[in-house]
């Protein structure tokens, strides 16, 4: 009698213990399924994009000049705070290459490649950092001399603000995507 009930018990730890691992083999295909990133709609139709960079290496310096000079507020705002707020402040455009940022022009080769990181996606996981932003990165989106977006990026923090679409930027450099836009920015 003994021996049947052991029987049992063991007939059933074995089967419970293949449907386990049939359930695990479909929770790995799923989320395999789920990492892979669905994607919507592009952030910005244009046909320029300006690339603004600057080199600041203390943050200490820009958070203990900001009384002293109109300029260094708007450069604090501007580098560590959420200024622009929309695409029709003329203060940030005119003022950016006087706080030392340098203006490039994105060549229309890279638009591809940038056009894979600026859309909507969906991620199984979104990563954030709990450091504080420094946008040492700006792109200015056109299309026909008009700006249609802005997208300040931090590459340390993995953090952003964009302002001039109405796609969900919420996934935005998510699955690498910093990484791959710091690279198309370097070349």
């Amino acid at each position: 009698m003994k021996g049947k009930i052991i029987l049992s018990i063991l007939l059933l730890l074995f089967i419970s213990c293949k449907k386990v691992e049939e359930n695990k083999r479909v929770d790995i295909k799923s989320a395999e399924n789920d990492s892979v990133p669905k994607h919507g709609r592009i952030f910005f139709e244009y046909d320029k994009i300006d690339h603004y960079k600057n080199e600041i290496d203390s943050i200490y310096e820009l958070t203990s000049n900001r009384e002293i000079s109109k300029l260094n507020n708007l450069k604090s705002e501007i580098v560590l705070g959420d200024k622009p707020k929309d695409l029709n402040d003329t203060e940030f455009f005119k003022s950016l290459e006087k706080i030392g940022y340098k203006k490039s022009e994105i060549s229309q080769s890279k638009f591809e490649e940038i056009n894979k990181i600026f859309v909507e996606k969906t991620v199984s996981q979104n990563l954030d950092y709990a450091c504080p932003a420094v946008y040492r990165d700006i792109l200015i989106f056109r299309k026909q001399n008009k700006t249609v977006g802005i997208a300040k990026i931090c590459f340390e923090c993995f953090k952003s603000q964009i302002i001039g679409t109405k796609a969900n930027t919420e996934n935005f450099g998510q699955n690498g995507d910093y990484e791959k836009l710091e690279e198309i920015l370097k070349n």
